[in-house]
């Protein structure tokens, strides 16, 4: 049997597929929960949630080639992987821009309330439906359908995630820095405390907590 594989640009659909799919899934799940919509998106600009679209390549790229085997080998490569990614996404938020998006504290056999067992279990399911169900599915995708432009498509949108991501980045950085009563000290960091005030910054990263109030 011929391996699966996908090129660079089957990769980047993955991953805005995996992207907006989160965002849907997240804002469908506050409004069940809290009976309201609030941002669940993860750039300032853009309405992408980039754990799922980056959990859809990492998915994608360790189990394309595991469609035949044993579903206990995937649901324990699943189980792992996802916990290492999550555990290390967890951290980055919190080191590089002082929040917490999640907290799993509260339930048993967690380690630092970034990863726990319960949800380690998730990831292995979600490994198995993914080899069984999704891979199958963007094979057919990509063998079937045919956008017209598509390379200029997805160029396009990586000059401007990259773009978003950097002014994200720029923004939860000042954001801190006022916090610690730094002024801004150029006209971009002036721009960043008009557009994107601490106000505006909770607005769309209304998920997101404080690390420091985490107890």
């Amino acid at each position: 049997m011929s391996k699966i594989s996908f090129n660079f640009y089957q990769y980047i659909w993955i991953f805005i597929m995996g992207c907006y799919a989160g965002y849907g899934i997240e804002t469908l799940w506050c409004l069940i929960k809290n009976g309201c919509i609030e941002s669940r998106k993860s750039l300032v600009l853009g309405h992408l949630s980039v754990a799922y679209g980056m959990g859809a390549v990492l998915l994608t790229i360790i189990l394309v080639n595991f469609e035949h085997s044993q579903l206990w080998k995937v649901f324990l490569i699943a189980f792992l992987s996802g916990t290492v990614v999550e555990y290390i996404c967890s951290w980055g938020q919190e080191t590089f821009f002082h929040t917490v998006a999640w907290d799993y504290s509260h339930l048993p056999l967690n380690i630092n309330g970034r990863v726990c067992l319960l949800y380690s279990l998730f990831w292995g399911i979600l490994g198995v439906a993914w080899v069984k169900l999704m891979i199958p599915l963007f094979t057919y995708i990509f063998e079937k359908v045919n956008i017209p432009f598509a390379h200029v498509i997805i160029c396009g949108f990586v000059a401007f995630f990259i773009f978003d991501a950097a002014l994200s980045a720029s923004a939860g950085i000042r954001m801190n820095q006022r916090k610690e009563g730094i002024e801004p000290r150029n006209r971009y960091e002036q721009f960043l405390d008009t557009h994107y005030d601490d106000e505006t910054m909770h607005k769309i990263y209304a998920n997101s907590v404080n690390a420091d109030s985490i107890e």
